[in-house]
């Protein structure tokens, strides 16, 4: 989010500069003057590997949380069930809920991206169409083949992949094409069990409650010395001290899994609109270019359109033909632009040009091409074509 055009210049643009690059920077030079270059070397090589290079660090990482908080559920909440408020069905779900969820991450960390090859290459280029605005036809210089619309040429798996949305460390995988859907199925099953286990936990704290019969317990005030009844703030505080690991855990899966539905629905709405997350961070720099009044568009008319605009073109109306049109988008400098009118429109120079130059002023006045609608977005996202 740093990197985006939208926050670049912004605090958040800045404190995403100071994070990964100026902050590593300092403490780069700090180790080499303390150290020495020959252990600095090697310093060097382990931030390459872990910043710039495929590796399994978060993996492990999400394996070690998930497995861990497995262990202390079992160890502190499974002897509370059957509970007050949880019946017996629940010691069935439990399992079933792990099951799923290890199973999401490995597939989403075993499945084919959508890899292009030199063998499909051309099968993927016919997939999509450019649409010269975001993706236009150029050789990936790193394949050495030409890049089919949509796709990226990721660094750390090295291939170019096909509707590339990003790359994923916590599943060490990219995410395109073919295993969108898997990532969609991983991201729901983490939010699932996050959110399945503070509710578990909700309510055996609300048994433990009932047990020691927290509602008519009283308290003598520290300030008045006059006993009153426990106010549900400081029952659930009184718990909480009682069952610690639990009551961290609960917060803990509470906040995790919050911050992963967010992230689901982000994913969800690109989906919605037709879109990836590599696109998106396109659309939004062709939008400062639009701001900046740096987009133009060529709308070529068809012969019967072309002469009713030369009649208007007498009139000075020429803003109002309408019909079908061509649409051919072009980045023009200010400083570059000539035979302006006052209404953002410029007449295309040579011999029978039958077109119109306007500047393209606000983002909604260029079609997303990849846009198929709701149904045809979410059905290509959950049954992709063919690579």
């Amino acid at each position: 989010m740093g990197p985006s055009s939208r926050f670049r210049n912004g605090p958040i643009g800045k404190l995403n500069h100071f994070l990964t690059i100026t902050l590593i920077e300092w403490i780069g030079n700090f180790y080499r003057r303390v150290c020495g270059n020959r252990s600095s070397a090697t310093c060097d090589r382990l931030c390459v590997y872990f910043m710039e290079e495929k590796n399994p660090v978060l993996l492990i990482v999400y394996l070690t949380l998930l497995t861990g908080s497995i262990l202390l559920f079992f160890l502190t909440a499974w002897p509370h069930f059957p509970g007050h408020y949880l019946s017996q069905v629940h010691m069935y779900l439990v399992p079933i809920v792990i099951f799923f969820t290890y199973a999401s991450f490995f597939t989403a960390c075993m499945s084919d991206p959508g890899q292009i090859t030199r063998e499909n290459v051309i099968k993927a280029c016919k997939m999509f169409d450019y649409d010269f605005l975001i993706f236009e036809p150029r050789e990936c210089k790193t394949c050495l083949f030409l890049k089919p619309a949509r796709s990226k040429h990721c660094s750390l798996c090295k291939m170019c992949v096909a509707k590339c949305d990003h790359h994923c460390s916590w599943i060490n995988n990219c995410v395109g094409l073919k295993n969108h859907r898997y990532f969609l199925l991983f991201l729901y099953a983490t939010v699932q069990i996050c959110f399945y286990g503070a509710y578990l936990i909700y309510y055996i704290f609300w048994g433990i409650a009932k047990k020691m019969n927290l509602s008519d317990a009283w308290i003598t005030s520290i300030q008045t010395g006059i006993r009153v009844r426990i106010s549900t703030y400081q029952a659930a505080l009184f718990l909480i001290h009682q069952e610690r690991v639990l009551g961290a855990l609960g917060i803990f899966a509470l906040l995790v899994g919050l911050v992963i539905f967010i992230f689901f629905c982000y994913q969800l709405s690109l989906v919605y609109n037709g879109t990836t997350a590599n696109e998106a961070f396109k659309w939004e720099e062709l939008e400062e270019i639009i701001i900046s009044g740096e987009l133009w568009v060529f709308e070529k008319d068809t012969e019967e359109e072309s002469k009713k605009r030369k009649k208007k073109n007498k009139s000075k109306e020429i803003s109002e033909v309408k019909g079908k049109t061509t649409a051919v988008y072009w980045i023009q400098p200010a400083k570059r632009r000539k035979n302006v009118s006052s209404e953002g429109e410029s007449e295309a120079i040579g011999e029978n040009s039958k077109q119109i130059g306007r500047q393209v002023k606000s983002i909604s006045e260029v079609r997303n091409i990849y846009d198929k609608g709701l149904w045809g977005n979410f059905k290509e996202a959950l049954s992709p074509p063919s690579l």
